[in-house]
């Protein structure tokens, strides 16, 4: 049976990264897409170490047109497009940066968009494939004080069921997953907050999550690892949240 490969964007660190590392676990060549070079390397020895497997590293910035344009010979060799690039920062609509949420939104949503329409006319073609699409519970809580990420997170949401749903006429899925607060090393900080002011409220979100903790990047990927599959081969247009219930705890 032939190897199959996946292109994992935001491959080299946090959630991408432990999908991409579960992958290599059963048995997928990969194509890691990053913007830091040096952590995409790290990546990729990591991964051929221990599991030995393919893998091909792309430092790109998804914020950048001609960089998403560059991947799309790519996409013929891949069966399953993992969407994991992209954050949007904090700060509620008098607050945010109109130049860093343009490029941020084009690093997320964007990039997101058109990876997946590129994969689309490769897939639609051999009538087969997954596309997934890591989002975040923002998008469901929306959060007035955290306005780009609902905004982008919310348009992901709708763009994945809206396609998934048309998708499987050409026997390909596309699902989603929204993960909550979930321990990498941007959320690092929430741990070992550095004012007073920080420490009560991170505290006090914390204490609030579901069974006192935050997510794992891991739980991310073992749900990831289930939807690629074909025990999940009637499942699209669907977005699955992964926060033990907290966007609904006040």
């Amino acid at each position: 049976m032939p190897t199959k490969t996946a292109l994992v964007t935001g491959g080299s660190k946090g959630i991408g990264f432990a999908i991409a590392n579960a992958l290599a676990s059963e048995g997928y060549a990969l194509k890691l897409v990053a913007r830091d070079l040096k952590s995409l390397e790290q990546a990729r020895d990591q991964l051929v170490k221990e599991f030995n497997v393919a893998v091909e590293i792309y430092s790109l910035n998804l914020s950048h047109e001609q960089d998403i344009e560059k991947l799309t010979p790519v996409l013929s060799e891949v069966d399953v497009l993992i969407n994991s690039a992209g954050a949007i920062g904090r700060g509620g609509i008098l607050e945010i940066d109109p130049k860093n949420f343009r490029e941020a939104w084009d690093g997320k949503v964007m990039s997101t968009i058109m990876l997946s329409r590129a994969a689309c006319a490769q897939m639609y073609a051999k009538r087969s494939g997954v596309i997934i699409n890591i989002i975040g519970t923002a998008g469901e809580r929306l959060n007035a004080k955290s306005i780009g990420t609902t905004a982008a997170n919310a348009a992901l949401i709708a763009f994945t069921k809206a396609l998934g749903s048309e998708s499987v006429d050409h026997c390909v899925r596309v699902i989603g997953i929204n993960p909550g607060l979930t321990r990498t090393g941007r959320t690092q900080n929430l741990l070992h907050p550095k004012t007073d002011i920080d420490r009560n409220a991170y505290d006090a979100m914390l204490k609030n999550l579901p069974y006192g903790r935050m997510g794992e990047a891991s739980e991310i990927a073992d749900l990831a690892i289930f939807l690629i599959s074909e025990k999940a081969k009637y499942i699209s247009g669907e977005v699955v949240s992964v926060d033990g219930g907290a966007r609904f705890r006040y």
